[in-house]
């Protein structure tokens, strides 16, 4: 199913026009005239991307080999260890440096191959520039001094045209493409007896090789069943393979090209989660919606988020009913491509329960948090290694399928709020989302609840109160309360809360307008029995976010309009 999604994927976004090229990068390009003359080389990077960082150009060049322990060699476009023989690295081996020139003389054949076969004019210039030793010499220092690396792309164009991108060639190229297998099996993407796919294509997945994975590999005996040998074990057909190959780097590529707007990119549907794990995510149909799940994790548009708190007021059209929504989690690590998992959902759910996650967020910051903002409030030092690696995909996926938070989330958000004797607004947004959801506590989502009867949010106002006092009375503290007693009293507050109340007198006698306080106090101890001797983790979570909701409610303007506290939180995002 998932195959065959991508591949329709590929098919409805005019990928797979041309199965025979792909877009790469190519970084240099070769100038010659029509006689094979070399008239100089010219770098393709360009501004790209928000920063405006140089990169180089992306083409759509002949499809790329897949490399082996063999020497293989692409057409007309390759690194310059094949194309010139050269190695422009020092640091390489010498074993390495000698194998050059036999890749060079690799593509030089494939090149001369061409030429015999077509006549085309362009081939043969970059043949009889390629077998000038003087004008290979001149070249390769024009890149020296350029600074081109060792894994750089190198095309060429013949009096100004690119000559990968001639009718002629690219006739040849289609026609020349190796057969992958014998025809007369059944593929099973698409159903139909075809030519299988001897490899299937390489996809650069997060964490794995920088030249690729591929999705579907049976490489030892105990992956084989049933007599098969090797890829037989899952036998799809060469136009599915390259074709759902294509859909899955478009998806985890944010720079994709669009062959429906040239010049322009496919906007991005991955999310990067850990080093070497990825979501990926797409649908049936296309929806503006898709656009803000991918800026869920780091940037999410204020404008496309209010857009859509706002559109079940507002008459926003919504996706069909019938709509498929798709997520992937992929993995690189260890030199395979790993799915951590699959989901699967109505389009229509899945932007509900987003529309639930931001509207959940909304009332701790002016502008949406950011996932990674979240959950690096967790960790320790904000260091997000310092996080469970699966826990990112379980929040992003709990928040896309609306599925129950994992308790890892709310364990570290308390061991965190406990370290710090604190509860910034990361944290607590975290921590009320997993109230919200997982122990249906809607009532605490719009902020400060003076009616809630749970023991641990009125004892989390209690300490807040309580600090208020304490602040308010004695000017210029250093420490508080709530700097020498969080971790107590959240954990035990049988063992704090007696001794703290008995100084709340104290602290009363000094106030000049004591009567705002006191009745605060009375009004949360209205509500409390008796002192527990203990907290559960749930109510240690309800704990942290009573204290917070008390807190922020003293930082209210006199028209009770919520102020943030400038003091507290990731002072990057406020």
């Amino acid at each position: 199913m998932i195959l065959q999604s991508l591949k329709e994927l590929a098919e409805r976004e005019g990928l797979t026009a041309d199965l025979d090229y792909e877009p790469k990068l190519v970084a240099w390009v070769i100038s010659l005239d029509e006689a094979g003359r070399y008239l100089g080389v010219t770098s393709t990077a360009m501004p790209q991307g928000p920063k405006g960082k140089l990169l180089p150009k992306t083409m759509q060049i002949p499809r790329r080999v897949i490399k082996t322990v063999n020497d293989r060699a692409n057409f007309l476009v390759d690194s310059p260890e094949y194309v010139l023989g050269v190695v422009p690295d020092p640091d390489l081996t010498d074993k390495r440096k000698a194998r050059a020139e036999p890749r060079r003389l690799l593509f030089l054949a494939g090149i001369e191959s061409g030429v015999q076969s077509t006549g085309n004019a362009a081939l043969h210039a970059v043949a009889t520039f390629l077998k000038s030793e003087a004008s290979r010499a001149l070249c390769v220092a024009d890149l020296t001094r350029l600074s081109c690396a060792a894994d750089d792309r190198i095309g060429f164009e013949v009096a100004g045209r690119l000559v990968h991108e001639d009718a002629e060639v690219r006739r040849y190229f289609s026609r020349n493409r190796e057969p992958s297998a014998e025809a007369g099996s059944q593929c099973l993407v698409c159903g139909e007896a075809r030519p299988l796919v001897g490899n299937h294509p390489p996809v650069p997945v997060r964490g794995g090789f920088s030249g690729g994975i591929a999705l579907v590999s049976f490489n030892q005996k105990a992956f084989l069943s049933y007599g098969w040998a090797g890829n037989d074990n899952a036998p799809v057909c060469r136009n599915c393979a390259e074709a759902y190959a294509k859909g899955l780097r478009r998806l985890l590529s944010n720079r994709y090209p669009d062959p429906k707007r040239p010049g322009e990119n496919f906007p991005p549907r991955s999310v990067g989660l850990t080093n070497d794990t990825a979501a990926v995510f797409w649908a049936d149909a296309a929806n503006d919606s898709l656009d803000l799940f991918a800026a869920i994790f780091e940037n999410p548009d204020p404008t496309s988020v209010q857009a859509l708190l706002d559109s079940p007021s507002k008459g926003r059209d919504m996706p069909a009913l019938s709509t498929r929504f798709y997520c992937l989690l992929i993995s690189g690590a260890q030199g395979r491509a790993t799915l951590r998992g699959i989901h699967s959902a109505l389009l229509a759910d899945v932007e509900a329960n987003v529309r639930e996650h931001f509207a959940c967020i909304s009332h701790y910051s002016a502008t949406p948090l950011p996932l990674y903002v979240l959950l690096r409030s967790l960790a320790v030092q904000r260091k997000p290694e310092n996080l469970p690696p699966g826990l990112a995909g379980q929040v992003f996926l709990a928040i896309l399928f609306g599925a129950r938070y994992p308790r890892t989330l709310l364990s570290y958000a308390v061991q965190r709020c406990r370290a710090e004797q604190a509860v910034p607004r990361e944290r607590a947004a975290v921590l009320d989302l997993f109230l919200h959801r997982n122990l249906k506590h809607k009532e605490l989502n719009m902020g400060l609840n003076r009616e809630s009867p749970e023991a641990g949010y009125r004892l989390g106002r209690l300490l807040a109160v309580l600090e208020r006092m304490q602040t308010q009375a004695n000017q210029g503290l250093n420490k508080t309360i709530v700097d020498r007693y969080y971790g107590a009293a959240s954990t035990r507050p049988g063992t704090v809360f007696p001794s703290l109340i008995r100084l709340a007198p104290h602290h009363i006698a000094k106030l000049k307008n004591p009567g705002y306080l006191q009745k605060e106090l009375g009004e949360v101890l209205e509500g409390l029995d008796s002192f527990p001797s203990h907290l559960s983790l749930e109510d240690q979570g309800l704990f942290a976010l009573g204290y917070y909701h008390q807190r922020q409610d003293y930082f209210k303007k006199r028209d009770g309009v919520p102020a943030v506290d400038s003091s507290e939180g990731d002072q990057n995002h406020e």
